[in-house]
């Protein structure tokens, strides 16, 4: 996963390519509501294949405008009455200043206010909506994963992420037609940018540089966004620097860009009870076995590089793969097709997948992270869990294990950090990753300085924000248990708690018993001791001896 170069010109336009205008989320009739989301997904879909080329981040359509950008505040209203700014009306919400962290960090990024990353979202927005309670979302229009109800305050019954190979008939088909859907119907509240902050506005101020983006599309660009280079000139990018890798907020942001989707993908099928499956990984084998045209697409025979024409996925186009041509041309991922999907496993050689044994490994490390908290941080769970350092082994460099062996062994697109999100398979790669740490919270329950609020790299002390998610949340909101925030898994890692649990009643029953048949036995003893001293002594058993000595024949 440390390759970073791409090589594709972009080309074609895809779904990314209408201009954005505002849209908000309005408050009416259950019924009305479903009638209007259905003619809007319906006509979203008939744009993103056919509405025409035209103007081009990770901001709410209805902030992208120039006022909300010159005043830098980004709090909506709620619904059709102008005055319920952030749901204010009905106590959602206000809108207030945006938080950011102010503690330093370490790394390889040594550079200050050159990369509008830097303090997120601060170079865009200063104001945004701050919700109450369980109340969520750019307009506070939404709930927090895990929580429903008109005021947010039921808890939702958690989603069942299950084994991409245990899915039902229906459910597979289900969770592949979500995913070519969302590839194609254009994102209904959030659009990317296509230049960066001191560029976003234009060459006369009043042109805004963005971009619609298809649902699947804009998960990808945000994965790209958090791992590009920072823009110092045309041909001269800062590779030192990285949002979502090499540091704890690996396993938080992960996380968060899973829950994202698997939100999207819920409202795009109607279906609040639909969850993201996984890939167990952890087979040891030297082949994929989620590489079918079943599930995720079969090696085509004439260029084994290439997805077979019989999967759905041999007609995807990737995006924001040119990461030297947006350097050239100080520029971003504009969401253009950029060429089809690669992957290539390699077929019965030696290089394996991580093992059941590397999984047991990385549980039993108790340590959350460890300074400098990167990706030389030895005998971590979080570095063990990433790939940097495979745990009962000397930490060399590059090390490749667990969730970066299994990008690795995949080969083509998923190689690439910035291109990696393309490649479906990245969805339920991520989804088994995410399992692991689930089961290591659920384990050591660490409490909140496990993470490090200071001298983590640029983007990982526990409360910065996310980069690029907005509205802004930091690392330590997802810092729980997967089931705190509506989810669970249908799964049985090596190790786990429950296994423990098992384990340890397997024990206790087992001392226990010991203890009881020793009280049984000194208990005996005192009865036997009694009787001794009361009658004199007998023999236990009514016996007869020989004479003889061992040695003698009979």
């Amino acid at each position: 996963m440390e390759q970073r170069r791409g090589q594709v010109v972009p080309q074609q336009r895809s779904p990314c390519s209408a201009r954005s205008g505002p849209v908000e989320r309005q408050s009416l009739h259950p019924a009305t509501m479903g009638a209007l989301r259905w003619l809007f997904w319906a006509g979203l879909g008939y744009l993103s294949c056919c509405g025409p080329p035209r103007v081009q981040a990770q901001f709410p359509r209805a902030c992208m405008t120039v006022e909300a950008l010159r005043l830098k505040r980004c709090c909506p209203a709620l619904g059709m009455e102008p005055g319920n700014i952030c749901g204010s009306l009905q106590g959602r919400g206000q809108c207030q200043g945006v938080q950011a962290d102010t503690q330093p960090w370490s790394g390889p990024y040594t550079l200050r206010n050159v990369d509008d990353r830097e303090r997120w979202p601060l170079k865009f927005f200063n104001q945004s909506c701050r919700c109450t309670g369980n109340f969520a979302g750019y307009n506070c229009g939404d709930c927090k994963f895990g929580w429903t109800g008109p005021d947010c305050n039921v808890r939702k019954p958690p989603v069942v992420r299950k084994d991409v190979h245990s899915l039902t008939a229906e459910e597979r088909a289900q969770f592949f037609d979500a995913l070519d859907r969302a590839k194609t119907t254009i994102h209904p509240d959030y659009v990317i940018a296509t230049q960066h902050w001191m560029s976003l506005l234009g060459p006369t101020g009043e042109e805004l540089q963005i971009a619609n983006c298809s649902i699947y599309n804009y998960f990808v660009w945000l994965h790209y966004y958090s791992v590009r280079d920072t823009l110092l000139g045309p041909g001269r990018p800062f590779t030192g620097i990285d949002f979502s890798h090499q540091g704890p907020a690996f396993v938080t942001w992960h996380r968060y860009h899973l829950l994202l989707l698997e939100r999207d993908l819920q409202r795009l099928m109607g279906n609040d009870s639909f969850a993201l499956p996984y890939w167990n990984f952890a087979t040891g084998r030297n082949e994929c076995d989620v590489c079918t045209d079943q599930l995720f697409g079969a090696s085509w025979p004439d260029d084994p590089g290439l997805i077979s024409p019989s999967s759905r996925f041999s007609r995807w186009q990737i995006v924001c793969n040119s990461l030297d041509d947006y350097n050239r041309l100080v520029t971003l991922c504009n969401g253009s097709d950029e060429g089809p999907l690669r992957r290539r496993p390699p077929q019965g050689s030696s290089e394996q997948l991580p093992t059941t044994e590397d999984v047991r490994r990385c549980l039993s490390l108790q340590e959350f992270d460890s300074p400098p908290f990167f990706r030389n941080s030895s005998l971590s769970f979080r570095n063990a869990l990433e790939g940097f350092d495979k745990p009962g082994g000397a930490l060399t460099l590059p090390m490749l294990s667990l969730h970066n062996l299994a990008h690795s062994f995949l080969n083509g697109t998923s190689v690439l950090p910035h291109a990696a999100a393309n490649d479906p398979i990245f969805v339920v790669l991520h989804s088994f990753t995410d399992a692991i740490f689930d089961e290591w919270m659920k384990r050591f329950n660490p409490p909140d300085n496990a993470w490090p609020e200071e001298l983590a790299p640029i983007g990982h002390n526990r409360l910065y924000n996310m980069v690029p998610f907005f509205p802004p949340v930091t690392n330590d909101e997802l810092f729980q248990t997967a089931e705190q925030l509506g989810y669970t898994y249908a799964i049985d890692l090596p190790g786990s708690l429950e296994e423990t649990q098992m384990w340890a009643v397997m024990v206790g029953s087992t001392i226990g018993g010991a203890l009881i048949a020793l009280a049984t036995l000194v208990l005996l003893l005192v009865l036997f001791q009694h009787r001794r001293q009361r009658r004199g002594f007998e023999p236990l058993m009514n016996v007869s001896f020989s004479p003889q000595k061992y040695t003698e024949e009979a």
